[in-house]
């Protein structure tokens, strides 16, 4: 009796099998074929088109959109302050307009921080050596001022605070670290006389919405990013979070407009190095005695008030300065509602094929033409609804192109299923005319 109970139950599953391949079957291996042709080509142009810049300005637009939604009550900087020195003070007649900047006039710079209890202050600006076979020289003309400014970071480490200076690496950060190194810069001989110092590369990523990290160079030692080592200094439980797994601090970014930075309900956000120099310091210290703050550029170019503005970077919060985008990462891994993991590259592809199969075999379904069509725009929105989910927790899907690859071989075989039947209409016509003739 059980055998009986058993046997019937597999011709149950035997038959609900047959009838769930039977319409898969009967399509043929030619419309598997070019199934399997269209989305190998779909997924490959969905690749490419996940690596090139073309659609990043979309992509920055869409995401800003999102995380506007996504909001609530008031959004701007909780742990960093800006000093961008704008048109006043490069063109102005005490920085004169050196290339690179005068050094003794961010020492002055430092030194007001340093009176306002800032306890860090980065300096994104550049420290190149003109001459790196010998990074110890130093043109006689700047020796000064680069003396300058080095008491006043011993005066920082002196008072127990810290110094976030920005540096590079030769070599691409997708490549191997082989062929990564960091160049000797003016300040390399003078770390060992400046503990307080952390070294930190300005290097961005080519989608902004992941967050910078850690890379490794080609003498094994790693190199943390311009944010990352801000972080570092501030927040370390936050810091091993973020580098303790293979992505090195690799993260997913909220970001902060530049209308997010501007001046609300008495607190001012970026000064001018003008207004450093100038506040009372009770003032700067109410201001940014609690803030890590980032020192930049956002002058013209060409004279003052003409040309476009440098170190500026286009993103999903906009048009920002290369300090401001710092801050924005800074922010991000403080805050651990605004950072999250990315899935693997690997996961989202297997989401794509997912979504294309799925996709294919609703097509390879028999039913009616309305029904499945109704099915496609409403997997359309289903998918367009996904990435927006996904996207929050790191994962950005490109799967328009294999989407549409499939959507273009559906309608291929609804037209050429047209025709087969058309085709057999005027068989069946032919032979009944046949029939008549002979009769």
């Amino acid at each position: 009796m059980r055998f009986m109970k058993l046997s019937e139950r597999f011709v149950k599953i035997e038959a609900v099998l047959k009838k769930v391949t039977q319409p898969i079957v009967r399509k043929g291996w030619q419309h598997w074929a070019r199934f399997v042709l269209l989305l190998l080509i779909g997924v490959y142009l969905g690749h490419e088109l996940s690596e090139s810049n073309r659609f990043t300005d979309w992509r920055y637009l869409l995401y800003q959109k999102q995380m506007r939604i996504q909001r609530r009550g008031p959004i701007y900087p909780r742990y960093t302050a800006l000093v961008l020195l704008g048109d006043d003070d490069f063109w102005g007649d005490e920085y004169q307009s050196r290339a690179p900047i005068k050094r003794d006039k961010l020492a002055i710079l430092l030194d007001r921080l340093n009176q306002a209890g800032v306890n860090t202050v980065a300096f994104d600006v550049a420290f190149d050596s003109p001459r790196p076979e010998k990074p110890e020289y130093e043109y006689p003309d700047y020796q000064a001022e680069d003396e300058v400014f080095f008491a006043s970071v011993k005066r920082m480490c002196d008072a127990g605070r810290h110094v976030v200076l920005a540096t590079d690496y030769i070599g691409n950060y997708l490549d191997s670290a082989e062929t990564r190194f960091e160049p000797p810069l003016i300040y390399t001989s003078h770390l060992a006389s400046m503990p307080c110092v952390v070294r930190g590369h300005v290097e961005f990523p080519t989608d902004l919405r992941k967050i910078p990290g850690m890379i490794q160079l080609r003498d094994g030692s790693y190199l943390d990013s311009f944010s990352l080592a801000m972080t570092k200094i501030n927040d370390p439980i936050a810091y091993e979070s973020l580098v303790k797994d293979e992505d090195k601090g690799y993260r997913f970014a909220q970001f902060l407009t530049p209308e997010d930075f501007s001046t609300r309900n008495g607190r001012q956000f970026v000064f001018s190095g003008v207004e450093i120099e100038q506040m009372n310091i009770n003032q700067l210290r109410q201001a940014l005695a609690d803030k890590i703050v980032i020192v930049g550029g956002h002058w013209h170019d060409i004279a003052y008030n003409l040309g476009d503005y440098v170190d500026m970077h286009d993103s999903p919060g906009g048009s920002e300065t290369g300090a401001m985008l710092h801050a924005n990462f800074v922010e991000a891994m403080r805050d651990p509602t605004s950072t999250f993991t990315p899935i693997s590259d690997s996961t989202a592809e297997v989401i794509e094929w997912a979504i294309a199969l799925g996709l294919a075999l609703l097509g390879a379904m028999e039913i009616h033409v309305g029904w499945k069509w109704t099915a496609f725009i409403f997997s359309c929105l289903f998918s367009i609804l996904l990435t927006y989910v996904l996207q929050n927790l790191g994962l950005f899907l490109d799967f328009i192109i294999p989407f549409l690859m499939i959507v273009i071989h559906t309608f291929i075989e609804e037209i050429l299923e047209m025709r087969r039947e058309l085709h057999h209409v005027k068989s069946q016509l032919k032979q009944q005319q046949h029939k008549e003739k002979t009769a």
